[in-house]
């Protein structure tokens, strides 16, 4: 019950920040500035999305199990999103702005990337900030 009030508060905080920014598309003169916040606009849009498939989870409460082939498939290539797996749950991190174009410091999305993240990140509360969509059989 607690998680879904705060992805409530997420999805509303977010609504709010697109409002902002179709607001500063429209306004705007600089052409630079339109590009800036149309940018900006699409991120929320993203999260957006993800915040209501995140609330979707947590009513069903059910957990999907992704194979590696699944897995692969979400590369964030082609309009798909990017998951990775780390430690058998798989995260979403397609708005996460280090993840851009499916990659992250040479590791790729749609991959298990528990070794590479026990090498750079160890035990940090990163995973924490992500999404998860679901495990990895």
């Amino acid at each position: 019950m607690k998680n879904e009030r705060e992805i409530n508060f997420k999805i509303n905080k977010t609504k709010e920040n697109i409002n902002y920014f179709k607001k500063m598309i429209r306004f705007t003169i600089h052409p630079y500035q339109k590009q800036y916040y149309n940018q900006l606009l699409i991120q929320e849009m993203r999260r957006l999305t993800q915040l209501m498939t995140n609330l979707n989870n947590t009513n069903t409460r059910e957990v999907r199990k992704f194979t590696m082939e699944e897995l692969k498939e979400n590369n964030g290539s082609g309009g798909k999103p990017a998951y990775i797996a780390v430690n058998g749950i798989v995260y979403d991190v397609s708005s996460e702005a280090t993840w851009g174009g499916g990659t992250h410091f040479g590791i790729y999305a749609g991959t298990d990337a528990t070794k590479e993240f026990a090498r750079c990140h160890g035990g940090s509360e990163i995973l924490k900030k992500l999404p998860k969509i679901g495990i990895l059989k």
